[in-house]
């Protein structure tokens, strides 16, 4: 009985042993997953982080996507082994997918390369875009006709820091179509347009959605119960566009 003692705990051991080698990864694994992780500033509670490829167009859908970030803005994300551009993006006007416009939180594409099993610690500092395709303010755009006019309180000071938003349907509840430069401190504006046409305007100094409490916000009036078109044709300046804008509450 003594004999078989010990080899009973030879056999232990050695299944013991066997056991540990089988659970244990491969060192060297070149499909071991690398954990990015970081922060990302601004802050930019409810911004999204794309991951694409490189190579793959930016306009597309991403291979993954981390978000919408917490109120501290910290992110991670298990990755294969391969080249990545990173994007963090919080448009808005709340949309999850088209072009990047003046107003929305972003970064320029960031390249990180991922080694198998080799964790990255990545930090993201956003910034507001500033210019807009569909502004065409400036002397270098051409442009075929012109809004002018002044933002102004209910007591009728200038407003200083609004845009003059236009659209082309009456709701005004899809993306406007152009936006003025900010009013300066005498309230006045010039919104240039590539054409003439029948125009919805408001004025308000933020981006996006339903204006919201605190909000400065007015849209065009000339006595009617709806907002009043504005008509410019091609050619011409018109003048003395005025908005009133109010404080939301």
């Amino acid at each position: 009985m003594k004999r078989l003692i010990p080899c009973f705990l030879f056999i232990l051991t050695a299944l013991a042993l066997a056991g540990c080698d089988s659970s244990k990864a491969p060192e060297g694994d070149p499909t071991a997953l690398s954990t990015v992780s970081g922060i990302a500033y601004r802050p930019a509670e409810a911004a999204t982080i794309y991951v694409y490829r490189v190579g793959d167009d930016f306009r597309g859908p991403p291979m993954t996507r981390i978000g919408p970030l917490a109120f501290d803005g910290s992110f991670s994300v298990d990755l294969p082994p391969g080249e990545y551009n990173f994007l963090l993006r919080q448009r808005a006007e709340g949309d999850d997918s088209g072009p990047v416009k003046e107003g929305d939180l972003k970064t320029d594409p960031i390249k990180v390369v991922v080694a198998a099993g080799r964790p990255i610690s990545l930090d993201l500092k956003g910034f507001i875009k500033e210019g807009n395709a569909k502004e065409s303010f400036g002397e270098e755009v051409k442009y075929k006709a012109r809004l002018e006019g002044r933002i102004t309180d209910a007591e009728g000071g200038p407003v200083e820091g609004v845009r003059v938003h236009a659209y082309d349907h009456v709701q005004m509840s899809e993306r406007p179509k152009f936006v003025s430069a900010r009013t300066g401190p005498d309230g006045r504006y010039e919104l240039n347009l590539p054409e003439g046409g029948t125009y919805y305007l408001c004025a308000r100094d933020q981006y996006g959605g339903p204006p919201k409490v605190g909000d400065l916000y007015g849209r065009y009036y000339m006595g009617t119960v709806e907002p009043s078109a504005v008509i410019v044709e091609d050619g011409n300046t018109l003048e003395g566009v005025d908005i009133t804008v109010h404080t939301v509450w």
